[in-house]
């Protein structure tokens, strides 16, 4: 592999830039995962990409790299749909939910994998809040299955699930800036394509219909929103449009439109314990689950064909406590 030549296409700038193909895509992230491309030639591929955008084939091609370097689980027998939910942004403003979303959807009968990083000096990440729940981090793959197969909730940092790609992701400490890998883990499974139900969320409107497009393209089903930080939850107080991709053969569609804004109570702070406390204060129903997770969830229940409404799915909720 001429990396010389890779680098003149992707690293003629914004406007100049050409797309590399999927095989050369899925033989130059290979040759990244595994170490094979020296530090001066990474640095200048991750700067090209950052500045150019990764095109579409250039996307598939790097996530069948990662895919074939990830962790393999197995849905459990007769369960519900896994549901697979990235945690890599965690809370700078506001509490982080995602592991409120993450057990919600394990008490009504879902096996839930969450996987993200484990440390971020500038966020509250999943993992602390977790730690705080007393909800333990697998480290291999036996201990995950085991917990899936016993109706207990996952939680598993990238360095686990997949240590090749926590390297890519440790790089922007180094640089200083992101890196195609932030956006490749959050589109990461341990399980098959059509497997498992991925939540997926972009930082822009603008960028749905783009992942949208990815999913369809591996032919995964998917639930995909403007998150929330980065995050994956719906945000309590301005919950966004929450899209359902079904697969190749299947349009997208809108499940929940934008809804208002809403004023609600909630942490005291953004602290890992301080969200904790708030986290259990609704698991124990002393505070009211809020409407947008309530509406992920019903969406859950949709795609896995528990209910055959969002409407229904709320209803299914209402009764049973939630």
């Amino acid at each position: 592999m001429e990396l010389n030549k890779i680098i003149k296409e992707i690293g003629r700038g914004k406007n100049h830039a050409r797309d590399i193909d999927r095989d050369t895509a899925f033989s130059l992230y290979t040759a990244m995962l595994a170490g094979e491309v020296a530090d001066l030639e990474l640095g200048a591929v991750l700067i090209a990409l950052r500045i150019k955008g990764e095109g579409e084939e250039e996307m598939l091609g790097f996530y069948q790299a990662m895919q074939q370097q990830m962790m393999r689980l197995q849905a459990p027998a007769e369960r519900p749909v896994p549901i697979v939910i990235p945690s890599y942004n965690g809370a700078r403003r506001q509490g982080n939910l995602t592991p409120l979303l993450a057990l919600l959807l394990s008490r009504i009968g879902f096996p839930v994998l969450v996987h993200g990083v484990s440390d971020d000096a500038t966020r509250i990440t999943s993992e602390a809040v977790f730690a705080e729940l007393g909800v333990p981090a697998s480290t291999h793959a036996a201990e995950a299955q085991a917990r899936l197969d016993a109706d207990q909730l996952v939680f598993m940092t990238i360095d686990h699930l997949c240590p090749p790609m926590a390297t890519q992701l440790a790089l922007r400490w180094r640089m200083g800036v992101r890196n195609s890998a932030h956006t490749l883990a959050k589109l990461a499974t341990p399980f098959a394509e059509r497997a498992a139900l991925r939540i997926a969320s972009v930082s822009h409107p603008e960028y749905v219909p783009r992942v949208g497009q990815f999913f369809q393209a591996i032919d995964a089903p998917a639930l995909l929103l403007n998150g929330t930080e980065g995050e994956v939850y719906a945000n309590p107080q301005r919950c966004p449009a929450i899209n359902w991709i079904g697969g190749a053969e299947q349009q997208a569609e809108v499940w929940v439109e934008r809804q208002p804004e809403l004023a609600l109570d909630l942490a005291e702070s953004k602290s890992a314990a301080d969200t904790a406390r708030w986290i259990n204060q609704v698991l124990q129903r002393e505070r009211a689950v809020p409407q947008s997770l309530r509406l992920q969830l019903a969406c859950c229940l949709r795609a896995s064909g528990r209910s055959v409404s969002i409407d229904a799915g709320l209803e299914w909720l209402s009764q049973a406590g939630w």
